[in-house]
């Protein structure tokens, strides 16, 4: 599974789209890097005969940090830039600008790789993300690994991790608690909103909102996004398990990155990728 690939170790300005991105982004791409050396090292043939890796806000492959100019490797250039490849890679997002930029810069620094690209929302193109997915059988096992990068929660629809979920696929996840759900709890909150709704899947979550206590908004769709998740059989996932992300100029936290597998294999791989990473953003938790 190992296979030529050469990513910039600096990134340059390649005349393609690059988007901004706050400081902090830098934090959840070594996550993701991280976690995928952990998946591939330990997941690689015999144990599995193909592992996806699948990104469904896969952005244009780089970005600026807005705060100093530096270009740098997104997720998807990330999950490339690893000793042992996935077997197949899908990209999604519904900019055509950045999936264009994001097949270009695979084809030049990795043109072996079994990539596919899709220009659509991820919700809308459920069905042709789950069909990029190599079916197993018995002797052929398939496992993947799913990163879940929404600005706010009107990008992500619960049914779409749902659909996922039927086949064998860890998810890490961003919740977006504070600069999201927490900013907009008014709006949110307003007897003819459905945004939370469609994301936590759960159309009754008012009713336990309602009797919360001490609680904020943000904290309470992580905790209801996580038991909907254990309820499709994935191992529980306790709010101070996700990492948080903090904008640390200003300590104002943003959000967090929830991860959920259904082995306890996959929750000691993020256990280690937490702690070899160590974001600064978690200081003060």
């Amino acid at each position: 599974m190992k296979k030529d690939c050469q990513i910039q170790v600096t990134p340059g300005d390649d005349n393609l789209r690059i988007p901004e991105v706050g400081i902090w982004a830098k934090d959840k791409y070594d996550l993701v890097q991280t976690y995928c050396d952990m998946f591939t090292a330990s997941m690689k043939p015999p144990k599995w005969q193909c592992l996806v890796y699948i990104d469904l806000f896969a952005g244009a492959g780089l970005a600026r940090i807005r705060e100093t100019s530096e270009i740098v490797s997104t997720s998807a250039l990330r999950a490339l830039d690893i000793p042992y490849k996935f077997n197949r890679y899908i990209f999604c997002d519904i900019d055509s600008d950045n999936i264009e930029a994001l097949r270009k810069r695979v084809s030049i620094s990795c043109p072996n790789i079994d990539a596919h690209f899709i220009c659509n929302d991820s919700n809308r193109a459920i069905s042709e993300i789950s069909a990029c997915i190599p079916l197993a059988n018995s002797s052929f096992h398939v496992l993947a690994f799913c990163f879940v990068d929404p600005y706010k929660m009107d990008n992500l629809a619960f049914s779409t991790i749902e659909k996922l979920s039927t086949r064998f696929m860890d998810f890490l996840i961003l919740v977006p608690t504070d600069m999201d759900a927490n900013r907009n709890v008014a709006s949110y909150t307003s007897p003819t909103n459905e945004t939370v709704a469609h994301f936590l899947g759960r159309p009754d979550w008012r009713e336990r909102w309602n009797a919360c206590k001490q609680k904020s908004f943000g904290l309470f769709v992580l905790e209801e996004f996580s038991a909907h998740m254990h309820e499709l059989d994935y191992k529980p996932q306790a709010n101070n398990e996700a990492v948080l992300i903090r904008n640390y100029q200003k300590n104002a936290p943003l959000y967090r990155l929830a991860f959920y597998s259904r082995h306890d294999l996959g929750k000691k791989f993020w256990l280690n990728a937490k702690k070899h990473t160590n974001p600064q953003t978690n200081l003060f938790e």
